[in-house]
């Protein structure tokens, strides 16, 4: 297979930049290509992928497809530390904007322009020039929402809905992928992912409310981010996704709903999300986490939550 030219960083209007560790037969090794296909070929936009991947192979394929590949050992990887490689490495090629997102989206290069115009120029010092926002939080759209795995759906909706509430974040902030104009990138190189506990999702969080207290301006935007159907039927009705979705509601919510910058009118909310926490065991059951949302979702109507399965609870 002869490799496909990488499109220049310098100049270009954004730089997508993502990170992968997958085994070679993994399912979404066969997306993150795809991914990169897209970027490269349809929308002639350079990709930057730090891979952390095992297998050698996956870097030289995804090599070929045009993608400018950053190889660290797949114990250096990490959700934000990969994207801090990508960021650093975007910079020193003479890139002003980045979106970092999950490589198994190929629909996400298909929203790149659009991202890019807000970002500005991504020069700017001072993103209260009115230029472009610092940094922009990608969230779905309906239609997005509705190709999604169901329990991931209710999960990320639920607490999606909690931290807009506590802290004034988009509703969809945990879609993921975030855009960065050069200010912007700033908050994500200066993230402590080499602190223990905080080489996870926190990040996506953490830099949008850095920037917020800094001054400057943070956008938010609905794309099409429609998830492959072999990606929704390998985690529907799956136990071990459905661990993992609790796992980083866990992590993410225990994590910001302490953070100061919650709003004093929602402090019941909060502590009421944080006292369900503190109840579940280390360790929790399938049936335990099912009953933690049930519950949860329960108690979140009593502060005016709804959504668009309020009378469907998960089955135990």
């Amino acid at each position: 297979m002869s490799k496909v030219k990488s499109p220049p960083i310098e100049g270009a209007p954004v730089v997508m930049v993502t990170g992968t560790k997958y085994n070679y037969n993994d399912l979404r090794h066969g997306l993150a290509r795809m991914t990169v296909k897209r970027c490269v070929k349809d929308h002639e936009l350079p990709c930057v992928v730090v891979d952390a991947s095992p297998d050698p192979r996956i870097a030289k394929g995804l090599g070929q497809l045009g993608a400018t590949v950053v190889c660290v050992k797949p114990e250096e990887g990490g959700i934000p530390r990969q994207r801090q490689i990508g960021a650093r490495y975007v910079l020193d090629q003479g890139g002003n904007k980045i979106i970092t997102f999950e490589p198994e989206k190929p629909s996400m290069p298909g929203a790149a322009e659009e991202i890019s115009r807000m970002l500005g120029d991504g020069d700017s010092q001072d993103d209260n020039s009115g230029d472009g926002h610092s940094v922009v939080i990608i969230g779905r759209t309906e239609r997005s929402k509705e190709s999604m795995p169901p329990f991931q759906r209710r999960t990320e909706e639920l607490a999606g809905w909690v931290l807009e509430r506590t802290l004034g974040l988009p509703p969809d902030a945990l879609a993921g992928p975030r855009g960065y104009s050069r200010q912007g990138i700033q908050h994500l190189l200066r993230y402590p992912s080499d602190r223990p506990g905080m080489n996870n999702w926190i990040y996506m969080y953490d830099n949008p409310l850095a920037a917020r207290a800094n001054g400057e301006r943070v956008g938010a935007i609905e794309v099409d981010l429609i998830y492959p159907e072999s990606q929704v039927e390998q985690e529907t009705d799956n136990p071990t996704f459905d661990r993992k979705r609790y796992e980083q509601f866990a992590l993410q919510l225990d994590y910001l709903l302490r953070r100061p910058e919650v709003k004093q009118p929602a402090y019941d909310l909060r502590n009421m999300v944080l006292g369900r926490l503190a109840l579940m065991s280390e360790q929790p059951t399938d049936k335990e986490i099912k009953e933690f949302f049930n519950t949860l979702e329960a108690e979140a109507r009593g502060f005016g939550y709804k959504n668009n399965k309020d009378t469907q609870y998960l089955s135990l």
